[in-house]
């Protein structure tokens, strides 16, 4: 059983909410309009976890898309029953598929990280214009500063042992709190508050030591 699915849809497709319950039903019926409603549902959720763990808007866009196949594949295997509503949201399930490829990919092709691209993003740029937008004495100067300041900051994050950067990924850059972050990653809620603190310690220690060599090296 196939169906015509391009991987991605129109930007004007208009996003179908339905409850979780609801979902995963019509997915083990293999209803295709249940299909398209998850991924109208999740994909940007899935996508943005993606472009913050992997750095690159490429490996983003490509795992994305192998994530949403795992699932049409499921559903054709007749086995999507391995997912339990009662353990957790889709998001979360999907998110959960999403990381594992992740590591997946870290491990068979060691990519280079380019941020060039993804601090380009209307992401980014609208996380600068708010600031921006909060400070009204800022000038162009200031917001080219605040953009190397952000590279650095992503670098340090995207640097950061898998684990650490998890939770800053969804705790942090996507907001989740500490219970979904705890669903999604299958630990406890202390076990993601003692990761974050620890990451927030390296992600210090790595500012510091970035603000050091820049120092040095305008001194040379």
């Amino acid at each position: 059983m196939q169906w015509p699915w391009t991987g991605i849809r129109t930007k004007g497709a208009k996003k179908a909410y339905q409850p979780d319950a609801e979902l995963i039903e019509g997915l083990r019926r293999r209803d295709e309009q249940a299909f398209l409603n998850l991924y109208d549902c999740h994909q940007r959720t899935v996508y943005r976890f993606l472009m913050h763990m992997t750095g690159s808007i490429a490996a983003a866009e490509e795992i994305t898309q192998e994530v949403f196949i795992a699932i049409l594949d499921a559903m054709c295997a007749g086995t999507m029953t391995n997912f339990d509503p009662g353990k957790g949201t889709l998001e979360g399930y999907l998110l959960g598929i999403a990381r594992n490829l992740v590591r997946e990919e870290r491990r068979r092709t060691h990519r280079l990280i380019s941020l060039d691209s993804v601090l380009e993003t209307p992401e980014w740029n609208q996380r600068l214009e708010k600031f921006a937008q909060e400070n009204a004495a800022w000038n162009a100067a200031a917001l080219i500063v605040t953009r190397s300041e952000l590279r650095l900051l992503y670098r340090a994050i995207l640097e950061l042992p898998a684990h650490y950067r998890e939770v800053i990924v969804l705790c942090s850059l996507q907001e989740k709190s500490y219970q979904e972050a705890a669903t999604i990653l299958r630990c406890s809620e202390g076990t993601i508050a003692s990761r974050m603190n620890r990451a927030k310690g390296l992600l210090a220690t790595k500012l510091r030591r970035s603000a050091a060599e820049e120092v040095n090296a305008a001194s040379i």
